[in-house]
């Protein structure tokens, strides 16, 4: 799925932010709020994981602020005017840098902020292309002849606890080059961070390697490629990660009840913000139960206020694959 802004709109927008940006707005701890004046950092991410990130190595220091904070899909969001003031106003902004936020190169090239610096988590990681399954439906575009394109990659790269510790480890430094000021705050938060990412990855790593069954069927879209690969399971799924689709085909649906039952499963998998249609009908030809993994995509501002984390949402993972496995 390609989504963009043009660079005559990020134009024709910044021209109109213009005014704005000499306005200050009162500080808040709302994520979605646009950074305040500040003697600190001010951050901008586009979604939770970096987000969470942020705010464990910064603590109160600086200004954090998230865009994607009201559950919508990361593969459908555009920036509002309120976002692309936050982001050219900021100085540093961390986005995924793949196909669902093409939109974030107009904006950056735009901005009248010669501070303004980025991070892009593809960048960080061994970004992997997007993996189409034996009997997943592709999406239409995918299937036309004669275009030619370049490599998609899968961009969820936070579902794996050893790229989520390297995506810290980048962060820190990033912050530490910034904001020198505060790098001992930066890094001892990171340290304690990346010992509890680690000890969640040994656990994981236990859980999978101890487990009757390999095999794990999405009746959904598969966002999970990066924690599959890191364990070696073999995964079956509707659509890839970062896939439009909402239908599936009868092949598909055929392919994804045969995988369960090939493989003697007990469990189907959706995935968080689903409407579980294709798992139910899944579910109801193979005589299976439905379980639900999160892909840390669409984490609200209200889960943030209830003290939803990003090593929460895993641990919650992790139960949910100790089951289903086994």
């Amino acid at each position: 799925m390609k989504k963009t802004i043009s660079l005559a709109l990020c134009l024709l927008l910044a021209f109109s932010l213009f005014a704005a940006c000499g306005k200050s707005d009162e500080p808040t701890s709302d994520p979605s709020s646009a950074p305040a004046a500040s003697d600190g950092l001010r951050v901008v991410c586009s979604i939770f994981p970096q987000y969470d990130i942020c705010r464990t190595l910064m603590g109160d220091k600086g200004e954090l602020s998230l865009l994607l904070d009201s559950k919508a899909d990361m593969h459908s969001f555009s920036p509002t005017t309120e976002d692309i003031l936050k982001i050219s106003s900021c100085d540093l902004f961390i986005y995924i840098g793949g196909e669902s936020d093409t939109w974030a190169d107009g904006v950056i090239t735009t901005a009248e902020n010669e501070k303004l610096q980025t991070l892009k988590l593809l960048d960080l990681v061994n970004a992997k292309e997007e993996e189409l399954l034996p009997g997943m439906q592709a999406e239409e575009e995918e299937e036309e002849a004669g275009e030619e394109e370049g490599p998609e990659y899968d961009e969820h790269v936070w579902t794996s606890l050893k790229n989520m510790t390297a995506i810290t480890a980048a962060i820190r430094d990033k912050l530490c080059e910034m904001d020198s000021e505060n790098a001992a705050l930066y890094t001892a938060n990171a340290d304690d961070y990346i010992a509890k990412l680690t000890d969640l990855e040994t656990r994981y790593a236990k859980t999978i390697g101890e487990a009757k069954t390999k095999v794990l069927v999405f009746a959904d879209r598969y966002p999970f490629r990066y924690l599959a690969d890191d364990y070696d399971l073999t995964c079956f799924g509707a659509f890839a990660g970062c896939s439009a689709e909402s239908e599936a085909s009868f092949g598909t649906m055929a392919k994804l009840v045969n995988a369960v039952k090939d493989n003697d499963l007990r469990f189907v998998l959706k995935i968080e913000g689903s409407d579980g249609k294709i798992a139910d009908a899944v579910a109801a030809q193979s005589g299976v139960e439905i379980r639900t993994l999160n892909s840390c995509q669409s984490v609200s501002a209200e889960d943030i206020a209830n003290g939803m984390t990003y090593l929460s949402i895993m641990e919650d993972n992790l139960t949910v694959l100790q089951e289903v496995l086994n």
